[in-house]
């Protein structure tokens, strides 16, 4: 295929403002696209280079960007950043700025005729492989002679993937609708596909192995080691006594829940791997847990879920999550290790010596983790009581709470209490700290514009707008504007942390009220947990939107938190979620 051709697509994606055209359009593209080269571009289509968990990095900022674009342009960087900054965009300063480059710079990238999709892809690998000393240069070089190679539309895209800022708006679902109505004949038909991807990670994978084996293909995707299984996520409830009557199960375990981080361990004999909730290989962060799941794992391979947390073994407390994540770090990690052990409290058994539990019942699941996982103070079962009775989990949480723990996740016990891998379920409950008054709710809410600053938040954002997930329709719907909860710190910082993820115009994923458009519009990738008092109907937002009554769902009186980095933005409270508790809210 030739890279022309799906840019040509990319560009007809940037201006939809319809989800349904989005999804022809990726179809019409997926239906005639060579077996050989669909898993690169469903990658490249979502600002990919493969698949997330691989961790491939390009390490090209935009620094290296500029660099290689004055190179390929014949020109000098301080043209490039003028461009840039009146264009607002690298890959639209690149389109301008064509020209002559220097001779022999093609030497860093042959390309015979016009660039196709196989080509960029190369040219990407060869980035990716490159370090060490003069690193920088030579990736510098590649780009600069793809660049070269390039029409001016291919230009902008070749910059864009190669920063990770496309910013076409196009989602997992949309993708996988795509897929569904190009070989399988319409979107309603994506189920079966959803569920090899969550259990692969890998789309370009499944778009592979549907093109080549059709839907039986599909449908013997099966887990394999090293490749992570997308997360079971939990529900929430207004009122603690809701639980029993939701959980659908009369008896219910009830487990700690940590302030860590997630994080999913691959064994495989000696070779483990650890990927964390966004799916990304952690394995570098945690090598103390890589040696506990090592010598305590009693199986040759198992897929196991759990928490790594921050906690002091010599007074039984555990840590705040900001301490864990001091762990972030390319360098001196052995180092911050020993200053900050990690713990991995593992609460599921995905997978072990070659069978899948994921059709297996939580008590299933849990008495087989117990039998594999020998016991030790750095990895253990996650702690828990089983019980019938409310106030036996009511007593749980406070002593949870009085321990430094997050709160309690309730999980059913029923003969059908699957993992079901991508799904938020009722069979999992989570009850935090923060919903122990009655008029708080927490929200994990998707930033998708904001609003210019006035007064002494001139020149930064002044409210950022934000948006619940609709999963079914796999939009992301307006729930509240946040101004407030920011620290001065936190405010001169949203340019930079938004600048990757904004737009020229409304994402075709991102649905809003014209009372709520915004000066700055973002593609979902950034999540905030946000503070607020209640769920109240609203005329502005459309989260749940009754096209009737016109009416939807918004949090009065939202607070700024923290960010939520660790979570991608489809895992965020969904539309269901905030429905639910604005219902339960009415009626009690």
């Amino acid at each position: 295929m030739k890279f022309a051709t799906l840019t040509s697509c990319f560009r007809r994606l940037e201006v939809t403002s319809s989800q349904n055209e989005m999804i022809a359009l990726l179809a019409r593209l997926l239906a005639g696209t060579p077996p050989d080269e669909i898993e690169t571009v469903c990658y490249f289509t979502l600002g990919e280079i493969g698949p997330e968990y691989s961790g491939v990095a390009l390490g090209v900022g935009d620094r290296t960007a500029a660099a290689a674009i004055a190179l390929a342009a014949g020109t000098d960087l301080a043209s490039v950043e003028t461009a840039a900054r009146e264009l607002g965009d690298y890959g639209d300063a690149a389109v301008r700025l064509a020209g002559r480059p220097p001779e022999g710079i093609a030497e860093a990238f042959p390309a015979a005729g016009p660039l196709t999709v196989t080509d960029v892809h190369r040219g990407f690998a060869e980035i990716a492989r490159t370090s060490g000393p003069g690193s920088a240069d030579r990736k510098t070089r590649v780009l600069a002679a793809m660049l070269a190679a390039a029409t001016p539309p291919e230009r902008r895209y070749l910059v864009r993937l190669a920063t990770g800022e496309m910013r076409l708006g196009v989602g997992d679902m949309t993708l996988l609708d795509a897929l569904a109505e190009a070989f399988l004949g319409a979107k309603a038909e994506r189920p079966p596909l959803e569920h090899a991807y969550n259990i692969s990670s890998d789309i370009g994978f499944v778009a592979r192995t549907l093109l080549e084996s059709g839907l039986p293909g599909v449908l013997a995707i099966s887990i394999t080691l090293h490749r992570p299984i997308r997360p079971m996520l939990t529900q929430r409830v207004s009122r603690i006594s809701e639980i029993p009557e939701r959980i659908g199960s009369r008896v219910i375990a009830v487990e700690e829940k940590y302030d860590g981080e997630r994080v999913q361990a691959h064994k495989d004999g000696d070779d483990v791997t650890l990927f964390s909730r966004r799916l990304t290989d952690v394995t570098h962060q945690y090598p103390d847990i890589v040696r506990h799941v090592r010598r305590c794992v009693m199986a040759d391979t198992a897929i196991l879920d759990g928490e790594a947390v921050a906690f002091d073994h010599a007074t039984g407390t555990y840590q705040p999550f900001q301490t864990l994540m001091r762990r972030r770090r390319k360098h001196r990690v052995r180092e911050v290790a020993g200053e900050i052990p990690a713990t991995y409290r593992v609460f599921d058994l995905l997978y072990v010596n070659g069978e899948s539990y994921l059709r297996r019942s939580y008590p299933d699941r849990r008495a087989r983790l117990e039998e594999v996982l020998g016991r030790d103070e750095r990895i253990s079962p996650a702690g828990r009581t089983v019980t019938e009775d409310l106030d036996e989990i009511s007593e749980f949480y406070l002593a949870c709470i009085e321990r430094g723990l997050e709160g309690i996740v309730c999980k059913s016990c029923a003969e059908d209490s699957f993992y079901r891998a991508g799904a938020r379920e009722w069979q999992w409950i989570k009850w935090k700290s923060d919903y122990g008054t009655e008029l708080a709710d927490t929200l994990d809410l998707v930033v998708v514009g904001a609003n210019a600053g006035r007064g002494k938040r001139a020149g930064t954002y002044g409210s950022v707008l934000c948006a619940a997930y609709n999963h079914e329709e796999d939009v992301f719907q307006t729930v509240c504007g946040i101004g407030t909860g920011f620290s001065d710190a936190d405010l001169a910082d949203l340019p930079r942390r938004l600048a990757g993820a904004r737009v020229d115009r409304q994402p075709a994923r991102v649905a809003v009220t014209p009372q709520a458009v915004p000066d700055f519009w973002f593609a979902p990738a950034q999540v905030v947990e946000v503070l607020g008092l209640e769920i109240t109907e609203s005329p502005v937002h459309t989260c749940n939107w009754d096209p009737e009554r016109q009416r939807g769902l918004a949090l009065r009186f939202p607070r700024f938190v923290r960010w939520r980095d660790e979570k991608r933005p489809e895992q965020a409270t969904t539309a269901a979620e905030v429905a639910a508790m604005f219902r339960r809210r009415r009626e009690g």
